[in-house]
């Protein structure tokens, strides 16, 4: 059996163990709050530069761009198959434009899988720059250099949009014959099974 101050010695012992622990763990909670209070000032100032640099207004253009250029690629691709194919009707018809429907629907997704310019940006700026960096570049485009700064950037990147959008019809060239040669064959009247399913 331990002696009285042994038991007096473990005690202590076990108190300042403890108390050690209260300690870092209130230290780490502060410092936890601390971290997500920067953060969370980082985020704001993040936020606060994506509305200077007109953000949203070249998301929406890009979105209105992006939709425009799909509509049109919609509609050559339908006048091709209506001057291609003039005497279509019934089931055939009604398979080729299912195959274009879908066709469609998974090129609006894969443009839709795209992570949003305001998250890449937010995530950007957030990664390479610190506060003080922040608010410099707040500073810089409330401006009125930084406020042409970023109209220059909006309609330079519009354009950047555009040549974009005309890769990007390139791109599913590949894709638009693929589709036509399912067409060429539903038309025929030998139904491919599998195809743009």
């Amino acid at each position: 059996m331990h002696s009285l101050k042994e038991m007096h010695r473990i005690g202590i012992a076990f108190a300042a163990v403890l108390g050690w622990s209260c300690c870092v763990t209130l230290v780490c909670s502060v410092a936890g709050a601390g971290a997500a209070t920067i953060e969370n000032s980082k985020s704001i100032k993040v936020e606060k530069l994506l509305t200077l640099i007109r953000v949203s207004e070249l998301e929406s253009e890009y979105d209105s761009l992006t939709q425009r250029y799909v509509g049109e690629y919609e509609q050559q691709i339908r006048k091709s198959i209506a001057s291609t194919y003039p005497n279509l009707a019934g089931e055939k018809k009604k398979e080729i434009e299912r195959l274009l429907d879908v066709f469609l629907k998974d090129i609006r997704k894969s443009i839709g899988q795209v992570e949003t310019l305001h998250d890449h940006l937010k995530h950007a700026y957030a990664r390479s720059f610190g506060e003080d960096e922040l608010d410099r570049l707040i500073a810089h485009y409330s401006s009125p250099v930084g406020e042409k700064d970023a109209g220059m950037k909006k309609s330079a990147a519009i354009e950047y949009n555009k040549m974009w959008t005309a890769q990007f019809m390139n791109q599913y060239k590949a894709r638009v014959e693929k589709l036509f040669q399912v067409i060429a064959v539903v038309a025929r009247g030998k139904a491919k099974q599998g195809a743009y399913r």
